[in-house]
């Protein structure tokens, strides 16, 4: 979220962009509820949020309370691409990009946890990490190297985010 306020510049879309998160995580706390799960936590921060539940649950339902998130996100971008008004257009904008971002595979973004789980229900004990962890430092990797190419036109959005993203991760 902390990278998409850079983006805002005055024009007054930081509120279209915490009205999609929180949209995000009610998805996920939907989920959660449907599911029965007890919710301990949530916890904001630059990273975005991260939901404390009470205990684990199977490999598909976690995996769906993962992608509700994104899929909240989608939904409404479908929904309000259909719709006229140039905000709603922009809400549209907004949700497609929130939900594309958090389904990058890296944790702890959604679609890195989504890795993790399914690497897990496939691959034997440590290999399941190993995939995981390649995969999302490939990511970081490539966002990093796009943005020193676009840093030499003096753009430097995909470099901060693929520099945070990888500090993300090593804080982890």
């Amino acid at each position: 979220m902390a990278m998409l306020l850079l983006v805002d510049e005055g024009h007054g879309l930081i509120v279209w962009i915490l009205l999609a998160s929180v949209c995000h995580e009610m998805g996920h706390l939907a989920a959660a509820q449907w599911q029965g799960l007890e919710i301990r936590s949530l916890t904001l921060s630059a990273m975005g949020a991260e939901l404390d539940i009470s205990r684990r649950c199977s490999y598909w339902r976690e995996l769906l309370l993962i992608l509700c998130g994104p899929l909240v996100n989608l939904s409404l971008a479908t929904l309000c691409c259909h719709m006229p008004g140039q905000k709603t257009h922009l809400f549209a904008g907004i949700n497609l990009l929130l939900a594309l971002f958090n389904l990058l595979p890296i944790p702890p973004l959604d679609g890195g946890e989504a890795v993790r789980l399914v690497a897990e229900w496939l691959l034997p004990g440590r290999a399941a990490c190993l995939v995981s962890d390649l995969l999302a430092d490939l990511t970081c990797v490539l966002f990093i190297a796009l943005g020193l190419r676009f840093a030499l036109q003096g753009n430097l959005m995909l470099l901060m985010l693929g520099i945070w993203l990888l500090l993300g991760r090593t804080g982890r």
